[in-house]
């Protein structure tokens, strides 16, 4: 099993924003997407918001193509020279 580690939390008015790193080792289908056994370390933040102490909306941002690279399903971007 991967490890999920919360890096920030900040909250201001009804706006709650978590900021999250997992780690683990690819060992199951992800996405359609048989096991690599590679490492990964995906980030990712969220944001929610609070009416009445509870949650109301929300909107998740994952960093999926760097999830992908590390997979080897899509190349690593080149740097220009």
């Amino acid at each position: 099993p991967g490890t999920h580690r919360i890096d920030d939390i900040i909250a201001e008015g009804d706006k709650v924003v978590v900021r999250v790193t997992g780690e683990g080792v690819h060992e199951g289908e992800l996405f359609g997407i048989p096991p690599t056994n590679r490492p990964m370390k995906v980030t990712g933040i969220t944001i929610l918001r609070l009416e009445g102490g509870k949650i109301v909306e929300r909107w998740v941002e994952v960093d999926m193509l760097g999830a992908l690279q590390q997979l080897g399903v899509v190349p690593e971007s080149q740097s220009a020279v």
